[in-house]
């Protein structure tokens, strides 16, 4: 009996201390409006970029239906669109938090799809329209993912600002 009390005991200490220590590698939730206005204060281009806010202008939701569609459809934890609002566009940025891996899964795929229409098919031009813009979405985007954060950046500093992106999970 001693010793299946001592079994029992033991069972219920360890799992209070894995709980514990669970809770201290949680992460806090990363306030990604913040990490837009730091890019928007660092980098040149996203200085020049429209925070599309679809509560509060129609353009802005239809532009994101536009490029981003379904995206609106989703119940998302956090939203940041910030794109050019010009014909010649020369980067861009999203960042959005999702409630589970699924719906992670399905922005990263719109945001795929929104760099493949800016690039085109080689056969007829994409949104970008113009050589350099087009040569930029080509070769200066990412898509990327950190648990239910995506992000996807245009930009000459694409790879800069994904290290940053990284770092605000470490």
């Amino acid at each position: 009996m001693k010793k299946a009390l001592c079994a029992v005991l033991a069972a219920v200490l360890t799992l209070s201390l894995l709980s514990a220590c669970a809770g201290e590698t949680q992460q806090e939730p990363v306030d990604l409006s913040a990490f837009a206005q730091t890019l928007r204060e660092t980098y040149e281009f996203a200085q020049h970029l429209s925070a599309m806010d679809p509560d509060a202008e129609e353009f802005a939701k239809q532009s994101i239906k536009q490029y981003l569609p379904g995206l609106l459809d989703m119940d998302l934890e956090q939203r940041v669109i910030c794109m050019s609002m010009m014909r010649l566009n020369n980067g861009e940025f999203s960042l959005v938090q999702t409630k589970n891996a699924q719906d992670a899964e399905t922005v990263k795929e719109l945001f795929q799809n929104r760099v493949d229409y800016m690039v085109g098919d080689g056969e007829s031009p994409g949104g970008a329209w113009y050589p350099g813009p087009t040569e930029l979405w080509k070769n200066s985007s990412r898509v990327v993912s950190h648990g239910n954060y995506v992000m996807m950046v245009v930009a000459e500093e694409c790879g800069q600002i994904v290290d940053e992106f990284n770092a605000l999970f470490e």
